[in-house]
């Protein structure tokens, strides 16, 4: 024997992981790595695969190929391992409607093997850093959809697990209570945690990620930094305008319909080439994590 093996740096490995549903592939070739205690954010358009490369991920699914590791252990060789040090919050789960947030919380820790004490203990914490002190003895039933996503939250990072995925946790979520959760995460990856986390919006997912994973098609296109993502783009700012009369070829944009996106490395130019489409109106501004993932989508040619 030649000493221990190194444990692995990283939280999460997928490589050429694909799912294939009768002749559909819902994902055709994920490969990315999230380190450990950092948040991770798997972003992408509703259908793009995201859900299902975590149900993968989490042992729920088995891949049609490739493989994933979740703090060094196989996802098909050792997946009872692994469902010991995850715990999983689904897009379309809610609690009970008979049970307030605090039941809902306490036993769904009393669930995985915690006491009564301090599962209620823990669940008081929990309660208090997503905002739900004034609803905590409300049943189900009469909270808003944003309020028992946050419960759902709660109960899920409350298990401390080492490996907390959260598939659109700020979805319905109100906008000071989406930044209340946000900031919550950070913090869990101080405790030892690493969080995973699905979304489509780019911006929000730039406030907490350490690395993004951008996944389109069932393609991973992307997985880096945020700061990584923006190199991707050579552009500083987008002029946002009303769908022009003028002949757009030969200028770079999206179409997104009743809007058109025309990026610019020189602001200075923006004037000219309303003038030539015959826009009157337009907005203008720096570039952001969003417009980096539509140009990535565009350069590889596909269609928006």
């Amino acid at each position: 024997m030649y000493g221990a093996e190194v444990p692995s740096m990283y939280a999460v490995e997928a490589y050429d992981m694909g799912k294939k549903f009768e002749n559909v592939w819902a994902v055709k070739s994920a490969t990315f790595t999230i380190p450990r205690k950092s948040v991770g954010v798997i972003a992408g358009p509703n259908g793009a695969g995201k859900t299902t490369t975590i149900k993968m991920l989490i042992t729920a699914l088995k891949p049609s190929k490739g493989n994933g590791k979740i703090i060094g252990f196989d996802i098909v060789e050792e997946f009872r391992e692994i469902r010991k040090h995850v715990a999983y919050q689904p897009q379309d789960y809610s609690m009970f409607s008979d049970l307030t947030p605090e039941q809902f919380i306490i036993s769904t820790l009393m669930m995985r093997g915690r006491g009564y004490v301090e599962a209620r203990i823990e669940a008081y914490r929990w309660i208090e850093e997503l905002g739900l002190i004034e609803i905590k003895n409300r049943k189900g039933w009469s909270l808003s959809g944003g309020e028992r996503r946050r419960a759902v939250v709660a109960a899920t990072l409350a298990t401390n697990a080492d490996v907390v995925f959260l598939d659109e946790p700020t979805s319905g979520v109100d906008v000071e209570a989406k930044y209340a959760v946000l900031k919550v995460l950070r913090s869990c990856i101080r405790n030892g945690s690493t969080i995973v986390l699905t979304t489509h919006n780019l911006v929000e997912a730039g406030l907490v990620a350490d690395t993004i994973i951008v996944i389109h098609n069932g393609y991973t296109l992307f997985y880096g930094s945020p700061t990584e993502l923006m190199e991707k783009i050579p552009y500083r700012y987008k002029m946002t305008m009303s769908k022009p009369s003028g002949n757009l070829s030969g200028i770079f944009h999206i179409d997104l319909g009743d809007k058109v996106i025309i990026w610019l490395k020189d602001r200075s130019k923006a004037f000219a080439i309303a003038e030539t489409l015959g826009v009157n109106t337009f907005s203008i501004e720096e570039v952001n994590l969003e417009d980096a993932y539509l140009y990535l989508i565009k350069s590889l040619g596909e269609k928006l």
